[in-house]
């Protein structure tokens, strides 16, 4: 939210639900097992080995993050790679989701139970439309 919800920012919501799904993810909790600590492959490649390349790393690393948005370089490596930026990317997300998103109608009774709602608060609030 910015400036008191008074401007709306598309891209900044799509970097704020980023920043959220990856807190929940967070709050879930790091599963501990033989299989997430990868026991075998350590025993496997053994010390002083590499285990980027080993099979259930990356899939093990997948499994911890489900960033769409973020970059997860090195900042300098990102740079000269001429990654976009977080807010760019979020942007250019935004645009993609306003330009294929499909929006299901509604039931007809819960339109017109949201139409008699706001009709209502309208009358309300004094601002109802004439009604002719």
């Amino acid at each position: 939210m910015l400036e008191m919800g008074v401007t709306f920012d598309i891209a900044q919501l799509v970097a704020d639900n980023e920043i959220v799904a990856m807190t929940k993810h967070c709050r879930r909790g790091i599963p501990v097992s033989d299989a997430t600590l990868m026991t075998d492959e350590i025993a496997t490649v053994g010390p002083g080995g590499e285990f980027l390349s080993a099979k259930g790393t990356l899939a093990g690393m997948r499994s911890q993050s489900d960033a769409r948005i973020i970059d997860r370089q090195v900042r300098e490596a990102g740079g000269e790679a001429g990654s976009p930026a977080f807010y760019e990317t979020a942007r250019k997300e935004a645009k993609r989701i306003l330009a294929e998103h499909q929006v299901p109608p509604l039931p007809k009774e819960v339109s017109e139970e949201v139409r008699s709602i706001i009709a209502k608060a309208e009358r309300e609030a004094g601002v109802a439309p004439p009604t002719t």
